[in-house]
């Protein structure tokens, strides 16, 4: 062992933080580019085990120096992105983002980004997920975290035990935590993911190598496995994905190629071509600022809402690189000279100076609540609009805790709250977000209406819904439930009025899974579903409506909040939706609208949309109202839907009293 400058290694550290980055800015080859984060880990388990070793079997070990070592390697660059991510947050930031990224910076100055990131933001492939500056922050807090207990077991075995037991409790302590990162993955796989216990393996797996013995083979052999190795490093972040059960058993894969590629390289010289070139140990120099600097740029080009095109992560990839060598060249290698100082003057300065700093902002920035004064009443009276959730709001309607039993009539009014019910509102989500439209419609048209809402629960009869995870399907057992509850309860209850709403698109792709026990295909079971549930509600009523579903904003790549930030920003992003692209998606439940239009031609179907659409798009702000929740892609909120309702009345009068 030696601690010898290696180009490989430099070399690894450049796929890693690019792999990572071409990740991040969605280029589809590399759907499991994240694998960058665990070939980091294992590169740094074996460098600080390396270095670890060497000290305490010379002697020269101390808690504080290494902690001094960690604070002159990390500290300069991490609080200089720190500093300038937190300065951009305060000119574009609301209140109360700006107050949830303080309290992220907080837990980042602590090392303790990714608890954060486990309890108050959860999956990190989620969409919620792609605003958070400082997501990526929670690798180094898994390592900053390991790093405490690492230091102190290896002080209880290196030179007290022989190199192969030393071997024998590294390897035990691996194959224990892959079971445990295993049990965890089942468990609860977005909080496992963040888990420094999960992901303390990858960095064993690092600390393996240095206590393996070194095999002397032929360097064409050797370059030929290094090679194996790499294969199966791309081969991982090609064909992995979010769906990919992770960390767990599957992070061994690039875990292992990556510790052999460095256990292959120990003793000699590499002139691997990919890892030993010029361009990839310039750009592994500078990975450390590149990894810290590419996520809050590619945030930063969500908050101004520009697309991920080419063009775009081009220009995101070059910034990256131009700031992480600025970095590395003026705060990272002058500050290398600090490591001679006293251990307890770099840990005060470099870390708990900064660190008490930041904290103190943080809880300003919380008692002021964000500082709403930067910005005028109309910016607040849009983002509580965009905040006003129904599923929050009509919480006693909507997910009620037993799907068996539908909600209390009496905590579930709409419109009048007179003694007679005059229609029911079934479906999902979608329809619960329709309950403040359809208050103002019953409340003009002096009618008393009861909502059963629950989501992901479209009134499909007979039909059970499974949706995918990465285990393979997995049945939504209170879809059925609650259908059948309502099924049960329109046997035994007339209305005047039912009216059936929900999320249609979901059901006729890939992500969702309907079965009856007799057709095969999601359209013809939804079909037959759908005819089933028109024949019940016939039954159970003199009316029927079916309200059309809102354009999803994915497709386009608008925001919710897309005409708040304009006018933050002072920006000109066209915040509307393509009418074509919203068509297009319902194109498959339209036909069987239509089809059903035959078979009962007084099903009234109403449009809420067209008073957000045109001919060629449709807006998602009306009134100056945004009409869609926050972070959002397909659920409207509360104040939009009643703006929707407000709106439909003024111009095409009240469909409920037809």
């Amino acid at each position: 062992m030696n601690l010898s400058y290696r180009a490989d290694i430099d070399g690894l550290r450049a796929i890693a933080v690019l792999l990572v980055i071409f990740n991040h800015i969605g280029i589809a080859l590399f759907s499991g580019g994240y694998i960058g984060v665990d070939v980091f880990f294992v590169i740094s388990g074996y460098l600080i085990t390396l270095i670890l070793t060497q000290d305490i079997q010379s002697k020269r070990f101390s808690i504080a120096r290494f902690y001094k070592k960690r604070v002159v390697r990390l500290a300069p660059a991490y609080f200089t992105v720190l500093s300038v991510v937190s300065v951009i947050a305060w000119q574009v930031m609301l209140p109360g983002e700006l107050t949830q990224y303080f309290d992220s910076v907080m837990y980042a100055t602590l090392l303790m980004a990714n608890i954060y990131m486990r309890n108050k933001v959860g999956d990190y492939f989620s969409q919620s997920a792609e605003g958070i500056p400082l997501l990526h922050l929670w690798s180094l807090g898994v390592e900053e975290q390991f790093y405490i207990f690492w230091p102190l077991l290896l002080l209880l075995f290196v030179g007290k035990v022989s190199r192969k037991q030393t071997l024998a409790i590294v390897t035990a302590l691996i194959i224990s935590l892959v079971f445990y990162a295993q049990h965890k993955l089942t468990q609860n796989a977005e909080k496992a993911y963040y888990s420094m216990p999960v992901r303390a393996f990858e960095l064993l797996i690092g600390a393996l190598i240095c206590f393996l013995p070194q095999l002397n083979l032929p360097k064409k052999i050797r370059q030929s496995l290094v090679w194996v190795a790499l294969i199966a490093l791309f081969t991982a972040a090609i064909y992995f994905d979010k769906q990919t059960p992770f960390p767990g058993l599957m992070a061994l894969i690039p875990c292992l190629a990556t510790a052999f590629i460095i256990y292959l390289g120990q003793g000699t010289s590499s002139n691997n071509l990919l890892l030993s070139n010029r361009l990839s140990t310039w750009i592994g120099k500078i990975s450390y600022p590149l990894y810290l600097w590419h996520w809050p740029i590619i945030v930063l080009f969500g908050i101004y809402m520009r697309p991920l095109n080419a063009e775009n992560q081009v220009v995101i990839v070059l910034l990256s690189m131009m700031l992480a060598f600025l970095t590395y060249q003026l705060i990272e290698r002058p500050t290398k000279r600090f490591v001679m100082a006293a251990n307890y003057k770099v840990i005060l300065i470099g870390f708990l100076l900064p660190a008490i700093s930041f904290i103190a902002i943080a809880q300003l920035i919380n008692i002021k609540q964000g500082f709403p004064d930067r910005f005028p009443q109309s910016v607040h009276n849009k983002q509580a609009a965009l905040n006003s959730f129904a599923h929050v709001i009509r919480y006693k309607c909507m997910d009620t805790e037993d799907p068996k039993a539908l909600p209390d009539p009496n905590e579930c009014v709409l419109g009048q709250p007179k003694a007679s019910i005059d229609f029911l509102l079934i479906g999902d989500s979608h329809a619960n977000g329709y309950s403040a439209m359809l208050d103002e419609w019953a409340k003009d048209a002096h009618l008393r209406g009861y909502d059963v809402t629950q989501s992901s629960t479209f009134y499909l009869p007979g039909v059970q819904r499974s949706e995918v995870n990465f285990k393979g399907w997995k049945k939504l057992d209170k879809f059925a439930f609650r259908n059948k509850a309502i099924t049960d309860h329109l046997a035994k209850t007339h209305y005047r009025t039912i009216i059936l709403a929900g999320s249609y698109v979901p059901y006729f792709s890939d992500e969702v899974k309907l079965e009856d026990g007799v057709h095969h295909s999601n359209a013809a079971i939804f079909k037959s579903g759908f005819m089933k549930a028109l024949e019940i509600a016939y039954q159970s009523s003199e009316q029927v409506i079916l309200l059309n579903d809102v354009p999803r904003l994915d497709q386009d790549g608008v925001p919710a909040d897309c005409n708040l930030r304009n006018e933050i920003l002072n920006t000109h992003a066209q915040c509307t939706v393509s009418r074509k692209n919203y068509e297009a998606q319902l194109k498959q439940f339209n036909r069987i609208v239509a089809e059903a239009k035959l078979k009962y031609p007084n099903l009234k179907i109403i449009d809420p949309t067209k008073v957000m659409c045109n001919q060629q798009e449709c807006k998602i702000m009306i009134n100056h109202v945004p009409l869609y929740r926050d972070k959002d892609t397909n659920h409207i909120n509360d104040q939009g839907s009643r703006q929707l309702g407000i709106e439909y009345l003024k111009q095409y009068g009240n469909p409920l009293k037809d």
